[in-house]
């Protein structure tokens, strides 16, 4: 009020010279008219500002909201679907793996979480159909058998590297809703029971498969590991295929394998440890390739060395670049 009082008077007291009476008021009532709209756009203006951060509050509230019935949506469905992978029903459990699977997909910091449930359900105890195992279950052997090969394929599935990516270059995408490629993934299959196991073209940060039996083929062909992957006493009753595989550190350690091992064209990037490792056909290393040579804590005689091949096979640095070599049979080279 006492801007519309004072202020017509203050804004037209100067000039007045000349000015009548009459038209000294209507100036005087203009002014005020223009005031009165200048106040009212600064109202409206507060208003405005008011009625912003009142919607972005209600807004971020509404997030939050929605934020916690998402999240307790997602741990009911994860709940349900853990306690039906316990269910006897085949089919029941079956579900329950594309249920989870479905789940990490659309939520990609729960894939680590998921891809361990299906690794712990891999390694329960499980004597395949016609064995002569001494493990009892009322579930049907048969029937248990396509739900671990499901989950199995389940995994190689997102663990298998995008077309025209590399192993390595895999490892550094981030993880998106519609890459079906899950980065980061550590696997843990210690004493599993794997049958016709494969990892086919896959990328992995790291994996223990201490202890593992592999029944039927074990197919790790292009597969590669960015981290450490322990295959310590594990066993291969048939055939295993590492046919240019790529291994960070990689323990071989009283690994027995019965039949063909093949690592041909691998490449070794820093430890290979094959000690105690059994091959009854003879491993097959023919033109696997040995990086890092120059390191004296990976070589023979190294403060660290964790460099031991197959018996019969050595390095022998290339001609070309000695920080390099290539297996090589019964030749004379770095150990």
């Amino acid at each position: 009020m006492f801007v519309l009082a004072v202020g017509p008077w203050l804004l037209t007291r100067h000039p007045q010279k000349g000015l009548t009476s009459a038209q000294a008021l209507t100036a005087r009532n203009d002014v005020r008219a223009t005031l009165v709209q200048a106040l009212a756009g600064l109202a409206v203006a507060g208003g405005l500002v008011v009625t912003y951060r009142t919607f972005r509050q209600n807004q971020a509230e509404q997030d939050r909201n929605y934020a916690l019935r998402q999240a307790e949506q997602m741990n009911a469905l994860y709940t349900k679907a853990v306690e039906q992978l316990g269910h006897e029903e085949a089919p029941v459990r079956l579900g329950a793996l594309y249920s989870l699977v479905h789940l990490a997909q659309a939520n990609p910091h729960q894939r680590q979480t998921v891809v361990d449930v299906l690794c712990a359900y891999l390694r329960m105890p499980f004597a395949p159909p016609g064995s002569a195992s001494p493990i009892t279950s009322t579930r049907d052997p048969a029937q248990e058998l396509q739900v671990r090969l499901t989950a199995q394929r389940l995994l190689a599935k997102h663990l298998f590297a995008p077309e025209g990516v590399s192993g390595e270059d895999a490892q550094k995408l981030s993880p998106t809703l519609d890459e079906t490629f899950w980065p980061g993934i550590v696997l843990d299959l210690t004493r599993a029971t794997l049958i016709d196991f494969s990892l086919h073209r896959a990328s992995i940060r790291s994996a223990s498969f201490v202890e593992a039996t592999f029944t039927g083929l074990a197919m790790f062909d292009g597969v590669t590991f960015t981290s450490n992957v322990l295959f310590t006493e594990g066993k291969f009753p048939d055939n295993a295929w590492f046919r240019n595989a790529t291994f960070a550190d990689v323990w071989f350690v009283d690994a027995t394998f019965n039949r063909i091992a093949s690592f041909h064209k691998t490449t070794f990037i820093r430890g290979a440890m094959f000690g105690g490792a059994t091959f009854s056909s003879g491993a097959l290393c023919d033109g696997a390739q040995v990086l890092h040579l120059d390191d004296p804590d990976l070589n023979k005689g190294g403060k660290d060395a964790r460099r031991v091949w197959p018996d019969g096979w050595t390095v022998r640095p290339d001609a070309d670049d000695p920080t390099r070599g290539t297996l090589t049979r019964g030749e004379a080279g770095l150990h």
